[in-house]
């Protein structure tokens, strides 16, 4: 079943069979079939519960007469390359008057989070209590934003150890990766910060002092997981330009080590090739004129490497 509905029992959430007051219903890529569902026994629009299973919709905050919805995105990660990446998806809060109503397309952390209810301080949650239940969620949302932003933050450091060492394409392409994450990221937290805002600017979320630090709470989560975006955007931008500059100089060095080589070789070659010639030369009639032009040879290939070591043109 991708439709799950929980009310509260002995202070945290738990299964039941059947939509009643103060229930919440929580969907994971919901069939046709059980948004129907939802649909009669909540008379919810189609369209507020079908919102979130579009990964390319806009986050946004509507209220109407029978229901309030609000859209953000969530992060969550995917397998993409063979590798663990990051990435958001939109879930849906429908608040109505009885019940609260969650949808996206696959499971997220911090929904999960909520299910397995830790019973303290912010962790607490009470589905009755519609408006702080929304509030928790959210929070849950920028904390997990948090906890995403600092492992990519410890992937960026073990790239950053690795090319000490040595520098590899692939790490060029798993920044290039996380940096793609982060535009993800910071894109979606942009929106949610204006969404967050303006929820905080209605009475119905702030009912007590409780919900007013909760929402404060929210606020700065969000602003902060934000600014983490932008700060470390900029530092694997930082990170990925010293790989490539890493990368460039190896190049450099190589070409400037095979062009030297090159004009060694040539100087026996042109010995030789002068010497080879069907023409009378000095020493032709000589025979210890190979053995002398091998010397010569010897000798100025020596003399050429000790002049291009010099000039840092011979490693």
């Amino acid at each position: 079943m991708a439709i799950d509905i929980y009310e509260m029992r002995d202070g945290r959430p738990c299964l039941t069979d059947e939509i009643h007051d103060d229930v919440w219903i929580n969907m994971v890529n919901p069939t046709p079939d059980e948004i129907e569902f939802v649909h009669t026994s909540l008379n919810i629009e189609r369209e507020a519960l079908t919102a979130a299973l579009d990964d390319e919709e806009g986050s946004r905050a509507e209220v109407s007469s029978k229901y309030t919805l609000i859209l953000v995105d969530a992060p969550t990660r995917e397998w993409r390359n063979g590798r663990e990446e990051f990435t958001t998806y939109p879930i849906s809060i429908t608040v109505t008057d009885n019940a609260i109503v969650t949808v996206c397309l696959q499971e997220l952390f911090a929904v999960s989070t909520i299910i397995s209810s830790r019973n303290k301080n912010i962790n607490t949650v009470n589905i009755a209590n519609r408006p702080r239940f929304v509030l928790q969620l959210l929070f849950r949302i920028a904390v997990n934003y948090q906890a995403d932003l600092k492992y990519i933050e410890v992937k960026r450091m073990a790239i950053e150890e690795s090319i000490r060492k040595a520098t590899r394409r692939d790490d060029l392409f798993e920044l290039h990766e996380l940096e793609s994450n982060l535009v993800y990221f910071k894109t979606s937290l942009s929106v949610n910060a204006s969404i967050v805002d303006r929820i905080s600017k209605q009475s119905r979320f702030i009912s007590s002092l409780e919900d007013r630090e909760l929402m404060d709470d929210v606020i700065i989560e969000t602003n902060q997981a934000l600014e983490m975006t932008t700060t470390y955007s900029q530092i694997i931008k930082g990170t990925r330009q010293l790989v490539e500059a890493d990368l460039n100089n190896s190049l450099s060095n190589v070409m400037k080590f095979l062009t030297s080589i090159t004009l060694i070789i040539s100087i026996p070659t042109m010995i030789a090739s002068f010497y080879g010639m069907n023409v009378s030369l000095p020493g032709s009639g000589y025979a210890y004129t190979p053995y002398i032009l091998m010397v010569i040879m010897v000798t100025l290939c020596a003399v050429s490497i000790r002049i291009l070591r010099k000039r840092g043109l011979w490693r």
